[in-house]
């Protein structure tokens, strides 16, 4: 049996480093990480490439370290979890462990069956047709609930533990208070676990001196793996993205958003945007968060369309492993029953997952200030040691 993490590992920090330790404390079971690709939640790039961010775990004390698959990296917290929760089911996974603001196991587990509740999902839909947002979402929830202040990472806990109940995964939840920083905190305070936003919100500052003023706030292997590797923007690749929404047709679009008046919206604007930063600053409304926003450009220029988010996932990607997680993913290589594990890109079966995968690859390449080549991610082997 083994504890599962679902993360972004974007980068790497101290926070992370810090989660580990303390599943070491209580088991010497394996720690297997289910890992956003090159792509992350917020609907954007990872600040360096999903096999740099797995050798920074792995270095760091993980032993396995798989791909969590486009196009569910970058969905919503439902979406998200529900994968997260299926890969690692499949996986022979029996512990989850996650970050909580309230690290309340029990108050987890109740928000979540509230929320998996036939009248819960009834009022969710009527307010979908009136509001439709997150914050709406889980303010519903909190009154429903009797449980106040659901803050970030709370939220996606309640959606890892609405994903065990619903599908009745044999799977414990085991959350870890949250030290430090906010999830959603751009300053880097001093002495303190950082968030992966205050480390990117520094990159993306342009101060010279940037792998200087993060070096406390993340180990050794994650300023090495910056430096060696620098870092993905969309804004180094502006231009071709709004290229690439303008050349598109709107009949031609059918994807995984729901409201079709914002892929109208995103599309019509293109033609008028100096840049993609103007784009998303005229985009902004109070029912899509930027997060929303970015997601359907996203979806829009990968072609991710609803049935990709509601299929499971075909083939989940080894990144890297130390010796006890090779020696797990050969146990489970012979039980898993649904879902295959590829060591390599190359041994991807042929399927809708792989043709997605081949697209956001090459669209990652483009991201850097030196453009790479858009197989580069496709001929890289798992970081093992």
């Amino acid at each position: 049996m083994a504890f599962g993490i679902i993360c972004e590992y974007n980068p790497f920090h101290n926070g992370h480093l810090y989660q580990i330790k303390e599943i070491k404390k209580i088991s010497d079971e394996p720690i297997v990480c289910l890992m956003s690709g090159n792509f992350v939640q917020r609907g954007d790039v990872a600040i360096v490439d999903k096999y740099a961010r797995a050798k920074m775990a792995v270095a760091s004390g993980a032993d396995l370290v798989l791909e969590l698959p486009v196009p569910f990296c970058m969905a919503s917290a439902e979406y998200f979890a529900s994968c997260g929760a299926y890969i690692l089911n499949q996986l022979g996974v029996d512990k989850l462990c996650f970050g909580s603001e309230s690290a309340d196991a029990e108050r987890i587990m109740s928000a979540a069956r509230v929320a998996c509740t036939d009248e819960f999902k009834a009022e969710c839909f009527a307010l979908s047709k009136s509001e439709g947002n997150a914050a709406s979402y889980f303010k519903l929830l909190a009154e429903k609930s009797g449980i106040d202040d659901i803050k970030s990472n709370d939220i996606l806990a309640i959606e890892y533990a609405k994903a065990i109940i619903k599908n009745e995964y044999d799977m414990q939840i085991y959350p870890i208070l949250r030290k430090g920083s906010g999830y959603r905190e751009t300053e880097l305070a001093p002495f303190e676990y950082p968030s992966a936003s205050a480390i990117r919100e520094r990159f993306a500052s342009g101060d010279k001196d940037v792998i200087c003023h993060i070096a406390e706030h993340v180990p050794k292997i994650t300023v090495e793996m910056l430096e060696m590797h620098g870092y993905a923007s969309f804004k180094n690749e502006r231009e071709g993205l709004l290229l690439a929404l303008r050349l598109i047709d709107p009949k031609d679009v059918d994807i995984a958003v729901s409201d079709k008046g914002l892929v109208n919206r995103i599309l019509s604007l293109s033609h008028k945007s100096p840049n993609i930063e103007y784009l998303l600053d005229k985009l902004q409304t109070k029912k899509y968060t930027s997060a929303a926003i970015r997601r359907a450009m996203l979806y829009i220029l990968l072609n991710i369309k609803q049935s990709d988010l509601d299929a499971k996932p075909t083939y989940t990607t080894l990144l890297g492993a130390d010796e006890k997680g090779t020696q797990y993913l050969s146990s489970i290589r012979k039980s898993a029953r649904e879902l295959k594990v590829v060591t390599k890109p190359a041994d991807a079966p042929k399927c809708r997952q792989l043709e997605i995968d081949k697209r956001a690859d090459a669209m990652y390449s483009m991201c850097f200030e030196y453009k790479l080549r858009s197989e580069f991610c496709r001929k890289k082997s798992p970081y093992i040691i």
